[in-house]
């Protein structure tokens, strides 16, 4: 029985699920305030239309929702209370469209840990805690079957680049002290026995000298990691090094072609020879990774893919010798998808590859929604 719900949709393929919920929700209680965060919100129209969606927050949401309960639990929602309510849309009394307008997201200062202490309460932990993190055994990692259990930290929010077909609300790359990071994972650690962590950021070591700080700080606590999400320009051997030396189990890259033309068109802001770097050295370092890549960008032709297979036979001695033997695993390929508030998507509406009436658009939607790319 619940006033408020919820709803975080990550990426634009959420779109289906996300309308079924809505739909049950209602259906069990109609007068439940729905509310959808996450990137599915550059399709707020589609949202209120046609899955009764109630209210919509863009960008990073957690000053904003919290304005937004305020209004709804002291039953001040009327228009002119609403409209200064900044980062949110709703559809008023004369059925118009309302867009606030953008926030300012948290600063680094503000940007907080979660409390799992509410998600024991509600006996959930263990989607958030998990026995055994499921990339050792997948990257060969040889480990200490030590009962020591996983997690996901952030670091940081935002991103220093925009790729084309990446979404993001906000601008900005925002770092938390490593102060605070360090105090929710031993909070981690001595709470909940994990001894394995995932940092889940988009640009970890683009700051550098904090990222040598708690670099050095994991190191004296004994935890393993991984850095989910590394650019390739911002590494060098000495640093590959220093981070296996502090506990460093594997490092990610968004690599996404071997093909200067097509890294360009995506804006990855890098370029053929610092992924090539960032690979050798990477393996020099005796860690392991995967090369992701995202193909069929506007522009991909013969030649480019060619590119993008040569750039994978130079790289070859490279990876990771769990690899050597199998084929499947070595690499990530990815269909580029469009997504809603992406530049792909813009130019897939241009082109008339996606209808620009809400009914078509919801149609490509449902489409794409629980799509392997």
């Amino acid at each position: 029985d619940l006033d408020i719900v919820g709803i975080s949709a990550v990426v634009s393929t959420a779109y289906k699920f996300t309308k079924k919920l809505a739909s049950i929700i209602k259906n069990a209680k109609p007068d439940t305030i729905t509310i959808v965060g996450g990137c599915l919100s550059a399709s707020a129209k589609i949202l209120h239309q046609k899955c009764s969606i109630d209210y919509c927050v863009f960008g990073d949401g957690e000053k904003i929702i919290c304005n937004l309960v305020k209004l709804i639990i002291n039953n001040e929602l009327i228009e002119d209370n609403l409209v200064k309510c900044k980062g949110i849309s709703f559809y008023n009394a004369n059925n118009e469209f309302i867009f606030t307008g953008y926030d300012s997201p948290p600063s680094a200062d503000e940007i907080s840990s979660p409390d799992y202490n509410i998600l024991e309460n509600i006996g959930c932990l263990d989607h958030y805690i998990t026995p055994e993190p499921s990339f050792l055994k997948a990257f060969g990692i040889d480990y200490d079957k030590n009962d020591k259990k996983g997690a996901t930290v952030t670091v940081a929010k935002g991103c220093v680049a925009r790729c084309t077909f990446c979404h993001r609300f906000e601008k900005g790359y925002r770092v938390r002290s490593v102060s605070d990071t360090l105090d929710h994972i031993h909070d981690l650690k001595n709470k909940y026995n994990v001894g394995w962590l995932t940092i889940a950021d988009e640009n970890f070591g683009s700051n550098k000298t904090l990222t040598k700080e708690l670099v050095e700080s994991l190191g004296k606590t004994g935890i393993k990691w991984r850095a989910g999400g590394v650019r390739a320009y911002t590494v060098d051997l000495e640093t590959l090094k220093f981070w296996k030396k502090n506990g460093c189990m594997m490092v990610i890259y968004g690599i996404e072609s071997g093909s200067p033309t097509m890294l360009k068109v995506m804006e990855k802001k890098v370029t053929l020879e610092q992924n090539i770097n960032a690979i050798k050295w990477t393996y020099e370092a005796g860690l392991p990774t995967v090369i992701q890549l995202v193909i069929g960008m506007p522009g991909e032709t013969d030649k480019t893919i060619q590119e993008t297979i040569d750039f994978l036979k130079k790289t070859w001695p490279y990876y990771s010798d769990c690899f050597r033997d199998k084929i499947t695993p070595i690499i990530s390929s990815n269909y580029a998808q469009s997504l809603p508030g992406t530049p792909l998507y813009e130019y897939a509406r241009e082109n008339n590859f996606i209808p620009s009436d809400i009914d078509g658009e919801e149609e490509y939607l449902l489409k794409i929604s629980d799509t392997d790319a």
